[in-house]
């Protein structure tokens, strides 16, 4: 097996850098400031759904970034393409044809979740850099593959959980290693949503607009149906349900945050009722071991789309709870509250990450806000660093491996779902135990 070969008795992913970068990188800072920092990088978009598109937009304010491509199974949306970014765009229902381009550097993979794999694979095999948006698989055996394209291509591989590149993680990641609120214990966070209202058909579609037959090529041969098409988040043969697309945001962070390479247990229980046959109701629990000087702790992750009062958005706000106190943690912000006072001076030697965010403001004598003022947003820092590790060589955060180790626990929520029974993981050899 090939990962197990890579990490054979357990040794961490991160030992090998010259296995994730393959050959000509190197670990390094995600930053640099040269000359280089500007070079072009002429993207194209593989998929262009509401995802895909703002992915491309973010991309297009890094400055020296090209779009020149779009491919879509939608007619209407690669017309879209043209109108929105100029009809000088090579548009394309057929990927192959955008991968065999010379003018196409990087490619941002913005499909439903059961072609992410193969076209990151081919992708990366034609020489293209990867921008792919999570859950990177959508069946466990799917690992294997990907990890070995990206180690025999170097080419930059990144997933798309953007908010873990947020300055609210990373303030929360110095914080929890800080001992500021000892050993943590659980993060916990909830997704609310109205009845699967998130989907919808666009107005005067017809069944002729798509390549229906391409879509489903590696998947259960079924007449069209167009909630199959433009919901596919909530079909088992195309997505990976409620944990695919929400909890892998907070499995993103949490494990950027808490240094680890995943949980080692997974138990979930839903219900499914409207559209699809995939929860809308689901209650996630998972249980973290003791690794990299960080206590064991579990993680409670749930989302109701029943629910259109409570307006909660898990990766937007979670918390991190330890015996010393709690991180509510924001994109922009983290708020401290202790049992015991607390003062912004224990925080003062820490390192410095941002501006604002790194004094503190005293909320009570209890609550400190770590807040950064005026902060642009974490989609742009994140696909900043995807382009920097192409024109710099170096490594990116959210590479194949926390992409992998990410969304892993995502997907074996559905699977426990299921079979009704939890899953053991291994998340450094990557195998069922």
């Amino acid at each position: 097996m090939f990962v197990k070969k890579m990490i054979a008795g357990g040794v961490a992913a991160s030992a090998f850098p010259h296995l994730i970068f393959g050959k000509g990188f190197a670990e390094g800072s995600a930053v640099k400031t040269s000359a280089q920092a500007v070079s072009p990088v002429r993207i194209a978009l593989i998929g262009k759904g509401g995802m895909g598109s703002s992915d491309t937009n973010t991309a297009l304010r890094v400055p020296g970034v090209k779009l020149v491509a779009v491919c879509d199974l939608y007619d209407a949306r690669l017309q879209n393409a043209k109108k929105e970014w100029g009809d000088d765009i090579f548009t394309t229902r057929e990927y192959g044809e955008i991968l065999s381009r010379k003018d196409v550097d990087a490619v941002f993979i913005g499909t439903s979740d059961h072609w992410h794999q193969k076209i990151s694979i081919e992708a990366m095999k034609a020489g293209k850099h990867v921008y792919c948006e999570k859950p990177v698989i959508h069946k466990i055996h799917e690992i294997n593959d990907l990890i070995k394209a990206q180690q025999e291509s170097g080419r930059v591989f990144q997933s798309g959980s953007q908010g873990m590149a947020s300055i609210g993680n990373r303030k929360a990641k110095q914080l929890v290693k800080s001992g500021a609120i000892g050993k943590v214990n659980l993060v916990e966070a909830a997704f609310t949503s109205p009845p699967r209202g998130r989907c919808a058909t666009p107005d005067g579609f017809s069944p002729s607009q798509v390549w229906w037959d391409r879509y489903i090529q590696h998947a259960p041969k079924v007449p069209f149906e167009a909630s199959r098409f433009f919901c596919w988040r909530n079909w088992k043969d195309y997505g990976t349900g409620i944990a695919g697309d929400l909890f892998v945001h907070v499995l993103s962070s949490l494990q950027y945050i808490m240094d680890s390479p995943g949980p080692e247990k997974v138990y979930t229980t839903g219900d499914v009722d409207g559209i699809g046959d995939t929860p809308c109701l689901m209650l996630g629990y998972f249980d973290y071991p003791a690794r990299n000087g960080v206590n064991a702790f579990k993680a409670a992750l749930t989302a109701n789309y029943s629910d259109g009062v409570s307006k909660k958005w898990g990766s937007l706000d979670f918390n991190i709870i330890g015996s010393e106190g709690i991180l509510q943690v924001k994109w922009d912000s983290v708020t401290l509250k202790k049992p015991d006072k607390v003062s912004a001076s224990d925080f003062s030697g820490l390192a410095s990450i941002g501006n604002s965010i790194d004094t503190p403001k005293k909320i009570s004598d209890q609550e400190l806000l770590f807040v950064e003022d005026g902060y642009n947003d974490c989609h742009l820092d994140h696909i900043s660093r995807f382009f920097n590790g192409i024109r710099n060589q170096t490594k990116v955060d959210a590479d194949v491996f926390f992409a992998v180790q990410t969304a892993v626990p995502a997907v074996l929520c559905f699977e426990s779902f299921l079979s009704g029974n939890p899953i053991r993981w291994d998340p450094v050899k990557l195998e069922i135990k």
